[in-house]
Formats: structure tokens, C-alpha cells, sequence
């Protein structure tokens, strides 16, 4: 068992450091995480809306195209 004390700045035993490390790392990662998330949805979940549209209305157009030159070549 280990025997450092929770109050002690360094670790005494390597399974102490370890686990010190991996959980300062994992805590490191989810906050990286949460802030891209808050990012995403703040500045580009709304811009997604306007491409959306933008590609609604490409593929709309593409398809009418189609639809004239398929007309047009059966007559």
C-alpha cells in the first residue's frame, strides 16, 4: 500500500506518480474537450445552418438542370 501522504506535493512510490500523472492528464484532456465543444456550438453551430441552406439550394438547382436537360432530350 502506498504510503504517501495526500497532503505531499511529490509522489514517494511510482504507482503514486502514475496515477498523479494519468489523472492530471485525463482532467487536462475533458476540459481541452468541453472548451472545443463551447467553441464549436458558440461560433460554427450556427454558420452550419446558413451551409445547410446553401446546399439545399445547390442541389435544388442541380436537380431542375437535370430534370430540363432530361426534358429536352426526349422530345
Amino acid at each position: 500500500m502506498c504510503k504517501c501522504l495526500a497532503g505531499n506535493i511529490a509522489c514517494c512510490c511510482c504507482s503514486c506518480a502514475i496515477s498523479m500523472l494519468v489523472s492530471i492528464i485525463s482532467t487536462f484532456l475533458v476540459v481541452i474537450i468541453v472548451v472545443g465543444l463551447a467553441v464549436y456550438f458558440i461560433y460554427y453551430y450556427e454558420q452550419e445552418d446558413e451551409v445547410t441552406k446553401l446546399t439545399n439550394k445547390v442541389t435544388d438547382s442541380v436537380q431542375s438542370s437535370f430534370d430540363k436537360i432530361k426534358d429536352a432530350l426526349s422530345r
